[in-house]
């Protein structure tokens, strides 16, 4: 059966508002139905009227399958069989996630993991990690973070706080039931017993632990059509419908294969 791709605008914002997909707010309903304007990179920043960390949700995106790509051009078609253009010129940020192994980890592999905090003992449980090789280290910086609840840092007020300062901040049913996490940004310093190490902002040195799942590992970097081929899976995040293209505030393409294997 042959695919037409039809490029018309009509069809994206037919294909959007059919697939749910939540394009970018122009205004938000504050405190008192006031409009607070969208933070304008991808999220929504709520009203917070105590003047504390605002709580920043990401705005819900789709997957999709490339169906042609040029240079310049790439059209997406979703789950539905509906199709949309997508300018490469109208992409925030393109991200390439390959398939990695442990293996191949050297003293130069910056590690990204985000997993249960293992029982306080600087050890994370992770059932993915992701690697940065070479200038796609500008994507990321060391940093550890306590994470609670919707992936908010743990600050003095919190709910683990409240023998300390004799506050009690209680968290909604969903938040409370989600472990502590631990956001971990740093080198790769080994591997042993099927763990890793990684080392941590300070003299902080964290243990990688994979869950009873196992772990997965990618390399993430900076991407470009030429890195597309028809068939490869897509992770975007609507942003705007202009008069010829789909506007994306982030669009992530999944490799089969590992970068050191692809042939532009």
């Amino acid at each position: 059966m042959k695919i037409r791709v039809r490029l018309g605008i009509a069809w994206a914002v037919g294909m959007l508002f059919a697939a749910g997909l939540g394009l970018q707010a122009r205004a938000q309903v504050g405190l008192l139905g006031s409009p607070l304007p969208n933070g304008g990179d991808g999220v929504f920043n709520t009203f917070n009227p105590a003047g504390m960390q605002q709580a920043r949700i990401p705005v819900s995106g789709s997957w999709g399958e490339i169906i042609t790509v040029t240079p310049r051009w790439m059209v997406v078609q979703n789950q539905m069989g509906q199709q949309f253009p997508i300018a490469a010129d109208r992409v925030g940020q393109f991200l390439v996630r390959w398939p990695y192994s442990t293996d191949q980890l050297s003293p130069q592999s910056m590690i990204e993991v985000l997993g249960p905090n293992g029982a306080g003992t600087h050890t994370v449980i992770a059932d993915h990690i992701d690697v940065y090789e070479g200038s796609a280290q500008s994507l990321v910086s060391p940093t550890m973070s306590n994470l609670v609840g919707n992936n908010r840092s743990l600050n003095f007020i919190d709910i683990d706080q409240q023998n300390t300062y004799g506050i009690v901040y209680y968290m909604s049913p969903e938040e409370y039931a989600m472990p502590n996490r631990l956001h971990v940004v740093g080198p790769f310093q080994g591997a042993g017993n099927g763990q890793l190490q990684i080392a941590g902002p300070g003299m902080n040195w964290f243990t990688v632990q994979p869950s009873v799942n196992g772990m997965s590992v990618t390399q993430v970097t900076l991407g470009s059509n030429s890195y597309a081929r028809r068939g490869d899976l897509v992770y975007l995040v609507p942003q705007n419908v202009g008069p010829r293209s789909v506007d994306v505030s982030q669009l992530v393409l999944y490799k089969k294969i590992p970068l050191r294997m692809f042939q532009p």
